[in-house]
């Protein structure tokens, strides 16, 4: 297993946490988030879009720091 796809997994899981402890909302109203990776319709998850949030919210050093202490 790759040190990437061990972050992808811990981002997933990171993600669906958030969107139950958000009440399935999506980041929205977060700060600096950039938007839906597509347009909103019944077939996207707000998981999917808390994803697309904490992507773009881990910084190459926080994401070695992340892997280093696996």
């Amino acid at each position: 297993m790759t040190n990437e796809s061990s972050l992808e997994r811990a981002l997933e899981k990171a993600a669906k946490i958030i969107c139950t402890l958000k009440l399935g909302c999506c980041p929205v109203q977060e700060k600096n988030f950039s938007g839906c990776p597509s347009e909103c319709h019944e077939n996207i998850l707000p998981w999917q879009c808390w994803l697309v949030y904490l992507r773009g919210s881990v910084s190459p050093q926080q994401t070695s720091d992340i892997l280093l202490q696996s």
